[in-house]
């Protein structure tokens, strides 16, 4: 493989890419078959993880283009066969997106020494607690990189990445990887590696888990997902990639743990104050501080006292705040007399001001009782804090414990189980609903 340059790509026609390697006409057993005799284009990306070979298709674009990586058994297996999957609609005019694909670990011109090609190379790294996929994710970033800041050929804001069955778990993977990345498909995707018979040599290695896309769902969370899958797929397993997807939607909606607030049941003090809460300055007729009285975990939770006229706020450090994300504040509250103090969530622009409150104001009770509050944070919103505030209208004495901050963002992951007698193949109709909705996410 050649370097390409800007002025290699640019020598060849206007309608598409001129193949620097033999060239492969286009058909899709999966989608409709290819147009335009569209030729692979090879090139190699410099950096630290040594010269990577890539593959491209498409139409040369005269601006950084919308990109779809696809990510199969080789770059030619991915460029020229029905693993195209959308790509094969994607990469037609009026989108004209650039597909890129990269060998993956084991396969084509990316092999390990002494190590067996294809899925037994995977499961031999996996022994031995090779990271494959940590290898696959630098490699494949390098090539993005060269492609949007030397060729000059990707639109940074505009890529997705695709791939089928083992090149699924690496798209999969990858997207977690890589913040840039719009939205990722999993065609017939593995996404539990004990699935694959292969792997029935790492039975007994705990580093399998680690690898598997479980372990990685964190960075996925909210963000756009396509899985489909055939309902008689014993290779990955149909229940596991049904089982991924729920588990992503499940984490959406249960929240997503906000950088942790320090101190959430006022355990430890600085002073004999339980820092890093602060306390907005008070009249004389207000109490707010740590006690040993009541306690809902530990010894000691926060005491708050006020009388009627005035107020007390005691406040949590603020906090990095998503805009569009919902937020959700609980806390443990005991009433001692009167009214309880109230519990609020606040947003704050860049400047420092407050942009939006929400409040829950407990009920009075002599037991325990669990609050929440939760706010979509606004458009101009950078942080957010949490306050436990005794209000001017009334007078009380309440204890407060076990504040905790939650984000929650839609869930964005769109499952398909379709009919496939075929077992382990993309069912019909994919490659189109995938490319549509590619766009609707990625953009023309």
């Amino acid at each position: 493989m050649t370097n390409l340059s800007r002025r290699t790509v640019l020598k060849g026609t206007a309608a598409s890419f001129v193949a620097a390697g033999t060239a492969g006409a286009l058909t899709s057993t999966a989608g409709p078959a290819q147009a335009a005799p569209f030729s692979v284009v090879y090139g190699t990306a410099p950096g630290p993880a040594g010269d990577v070979g890539y593959g491209l298709l498409g139409t040369i674009p005269s601006a950084p283009a919308p990109t779809l990586v696809i990510l199969s058994l080789t770059i030619d297996r991915a460029l020229t066969s029905s693993h195209l999957q959308a790509g094969t609609i994607l990469v037609e005019p009026p989108a004209n997106y650039l597909c890129v694909s990269i060998d993956p670990p084991c396969h084509g011109g990316h092999l390990y020494p002494g190590k067996s090609e294809g899925l037994p190379g995977w499961a031999e790294l996996a022994v031995d607690e090779h990271d494959f996929v940590a290898d696959f994710n630098v490699r494949l970033k390098q090539v993005l990189d060269h492609l949007i800041d030397v060729e000059q050929l990707v639109d940074p804001d505009r890529i997705a990445v695709a791939g089928t069955s083992r090149g699924g778990f690496l798209a999969l993977r990858y997207a977690a990887f890589d913040p840039r990345v719009a939205c990722a498909v999993g065609y017939a995707p593995v996404t539990d590696l004990r699935q694959l018979s292969e792997f029935a040599i790492a039975a007994s290695v705990p580093f399998v888990d680690e690898l598997s896309l479980a372990a990685h769902l964190d960075p996925l969370v909210g963000r756009p997902v396509y899985i489909v899958i055939g309902d008689r797929d014993v290779r990955v397993g149909t229940d596991s990639a049904i089982e991924a997807a729920r588990a992503l939607s499940a984490a959406a909606v249960t929240g997503l743990p906000v950088a942790d607030i320090v101190n959430p049941s006022f355990e430890d003090l600085t002073g004999g104050w339980p820092a890093p809460w602060t306390m907005d300055p008070l009249p004389r007729t207000q109490t707010a501080g740590p006690s040993t009285a009541q306690a809902h975990t530990g010894t000691r939770s926060l005491r708050v006292e006020n009388v009627s006229g005035t107020g007390v706020a005691v406040r949590t450090p603020r906090l990095p705040a998503e805009p569009g994300s919902q937020y959700t504040a609980t806390s443990w509250v005991y009433t001692e007399s009167g009214t309880p103090a109230t519990m609020f969530l606040e947003f704050f622009k860049a400047s420092g001001a407050r942009v939006a409150y929400e409040f829950v104001a407990p009920a009075a009770s002599s037991t325990w009782e669990d609050v929440s509050v939760s706010a979509v944070a606004p458009a101009d919103a950078v942080t957010v804090d949490v306050m436990i505030y005794g209000a001017i209208q009334a007078a009380g004495v309440s204890y407060h414990d076990d504040v905790t901050l939650t984000r929650s963002v839609a869930s964005e992951v769109e499952l398909h189980v379709l009919s496939e007698p075929d077992g382990h193949t993309t069912p019909p109709g994919a490659p189109e609903h995938s490319a549509a909705w590619i766009e609707g996410h990625v953009g023309p």
